[in-house]
């Protein structure tokens, strides 16, 4: 097996971390493990979320998925790349 340059312990301390990504200032909330995804909840930009039967019942947050790796496997995922550190 080859060694993998990121771990998943490795992506959980991002959580927390204030960044830019797309103009919208987010907060790292979650990893999600396979594919290997950090969960960016955006602080700028309320959307409108539904119930089970698609009728909008509340104003939250929104959020963005942003792929670790390429699909490949063997590089970083072009979306991680345009991550900017805030903090």
């Amino acid at each position: 097996m080859a060694d993998r340059p990121i771990e998943l312990p490795h992506l959980r301390a991002l959580i927390g971390l204030r960044v830019r990504y797309l103009g919208d200032d987010c907060t790292v909330v979650e990893v999600l493990d396979e594919p290997p995804t950090l969960v960016l909840e955006a602080a700028n930009h309320p959307t409108i979320h539904a119930d089970a039967h698609g009728r909008a019942t509340k104003l939250g947050r929104g959020n963005h998925l942003v792929r670790v790796l390429s699909p490949d496997r063997l590089a970083l995922g072009n979306d991680l790349l345009l991550l900017e550190l805030l903090d």
